[in-house]
This record gives C-alpha cells, structure tokens and sequence, in this order.
C-alpha cells in the first residue's frame, strides 16, 4: 500500500497544522478528522447543529493515541455551526473561524450530497449543485486569506470519479430543472462533481503557492451517500434496483472500506513530498496515487469561465464583496 495510517506525521504544539473541514461527522470525514487530530493538528470540524457537535466530542477521549513516545499529543477538534445548504452560514462559519485563528494551514472541501431528490436552498440553488459546490467555493473564497498566511498552505477537495459522466457546465441550467428531472439525478452528481475539479484547477493557476488537489476518495458503500440511493423510489425503482446490485459486486469493483477510503485526502494533507511548486491542481485516486481525470476537467478555458460566473452569482447573491 503505498500510504497508510502509519505514514501520517505526528505534529508537537509548536508545530501543529490548523486544519478546516466540512463533513467531518460521519464517513471518510470523521475518520479524517479523527487521524489528523490523534496525530496532533488542531481541527475546525463543521456541524449542522449542537447535537452533531457533541456527538463528535463524546468520541473524542475514545482517538487519543497511546503509541509510544505520542501519549502526550493532544486531540484538539473544535467545532464550528454551519449548513452548507444556506450560504450565509457558510460565510458565518468562514468569519468566527477568522476571530479564532490568524491562518489555516489545511482545507478539506469534504462534505457532499449523492443523488438527493429534487430540491432548491434558500438561496435558489438545487441541493447537489449547493453543497458540492457553490459551498465550498465560496467557502474557500472567504478563507483565502487565513490561508495565505500558512507557510505551505493545502486544499483538499473530494470529487467523484463520477465527473467523468459530465460532458460540461450548463451554465444556463445550473440546477437542471427542466427535462426529465427523474433521469437528471446522477447528471446532477456528476455536473457537481466536475466543477469542483475544475474548481480546483483554476484555484492552482490563480493562487500557486497555495497546493490546491482534487481527490477521488474510492467506491465506498459503507456511507450516507449510498444510504442515499437505497432509500430512492426513482425511476420506479432502478436506482435502488441497481444499487444492491453495485453492493453485490462491489469487491469486484474495487470496493474499499470508510477507513481507506479517507487515505487519499489523508495523504494530501500531510505528505510533505507533495508541493505546491510541483503537484498543483493534481487529481488523485486510492489510494494515494495520482489519477487522471476527464478531458473536460483539464479545460483551462471551461475552468476559467466557470470560476467568473460563480463569482459573478456569488457577488450578486451578495455572499462575496464587489470588487
């Protein structure tokens, strides 16, 4: 295996990473947050609400670690309120972060959403499209400063080898409302999907000294996201049809648990061997390799326009500063 939970470096106070994450309550989330923390980084985890937050802290005294020579790190997980689904939250989240920390060494855009039923946020925006997207975006926006702050600065953000089913933006149909809305489920996935890669080439040629990376975590079963499909009635029943067939032949697949699944964005957050110089805009795909992602994700002109427009929404939706 060429990255482990072994390889992770444990960090002494004075040289802690501060590390920002969203998702962090469950699946490959939790168990990041758990080895960043155990390993020493001070990690800001997101929560929808009180509950979410103290579940996560009861776990807390459970991830301490007992290696020889380590007992003495201490697990250190704040959290901080925020629903991705109301972009006001999200801009809420990125300033109390801002009035507790004077940088941000480490980003994960981890959260997402697979095949929800048709839905908009407050902020009109289908719920795919927001929590995959437009929140980490204009989450990343806000924190740029704390990041540039950090010495070697990272963003991780977790896309889907489903990107590869996107054929474009549609930028005149962003929610992709109209059609058969039933079919536009993994349309939806996918679209969001590739705009976080995108995203994330356009944050390397914008900001090179910050090392920004896509990751594709694996085919994961044990996860919300798959709950997700199991519940669904679509397509009178294919979804859910096909999902326990995906489940059948999963090992077949390469199927990986929750635990390796969160190695990928595990070593794109700690392996000092990656820099920002020479590994800038990578996709990576378990576990720990680099991968190579679909011709529209590597269009610099694509990446460029969608990063303008969004920024454009976002100014109008009043979330970002005018220039």
């Amino acid at each position: 295996m060429p990255f482990s939970l072994s390889d992770i470096p444990f960090y002494k106070e004075n040289d802690r990473p501060i590390v920002f994450i969203t998702g962090g309550t469950s699946g490959i989330g939790k168990v990041t947050v758990r080895e960043l923390a155990r390993h020493g980084a001070r990690v800001y985890v997101t929560v929808r609400n009180e509950a979410k937050a103290s579940a996560l802290l009861s776990e807390k005294a459970e991830w301490k670690n007992t290696e020889e020579g380590y007992e003495d790190v201490v697990c250190d997980i704040r959290t901080i309120e925020c629903d991705l689904m109301d972009l006001s939250s999200v801009v809420r989240a990125a300033h109390e972060f801002q009035t507790k920390e004077e940088k941000l060494d480490i980003l994960i855009n981890n959260a997402g959403v697979l095949y929800p039923e048709y839905a908009e946020s407050s902020d009109g925006f289908e719920t795919t499209i927001q929590v995959n997207y437009y929140a980490p975006y204009l989450l990343t926006y806000l924190l740029l400063p704390s990041l540039c702050k950090a010495a070697t600065p990272r963003v991780i953000n977790v896309s889907s080898l489903a990107h590869n089913l996107a054929f474009g933006f549609s930028f005149d149909n962003p929610n992709k409302k109209s059609g058969w809305e039933l079919m536009n489920k993994g349309t939806r996935y996918a679209q969001s999907k590739l705009a976080i890669l995108l995203f994330t080439k356009e944050m390397a040629k914008r900001h090179p000294n910050i090392l920004s990376v896509a990751v594709h975590p694996g085919v994961i079963v044990d996860t919300a996201l798959y709950d997700e499909l199991q519940s669904s009635d679509a397509l009178f029943g294919i979804v859910k049809f096909s999902s326990k067939m995906f489940a059948q032949y999963a090992s077949k697949m390469g199927a990986i648990s929750i635990e390796d699944g969160a190695l990928t964005s595990l070593y794109c957050a700690t392996d000092s061997g990656l820099t920002a110089e020479l590994d800038n805009g990578n996709y990576y795909v378990p576990i720990a390799k680099l991968g190579k992602c679909s011709k529209q994700a590597l269009d610099a002109g694509l990446a460029e326009k969608l990063w303008v427009w969004t920024e454009k929404l976002l100014i109008e939706k009043g979330y970002i500063p005018s220039l």
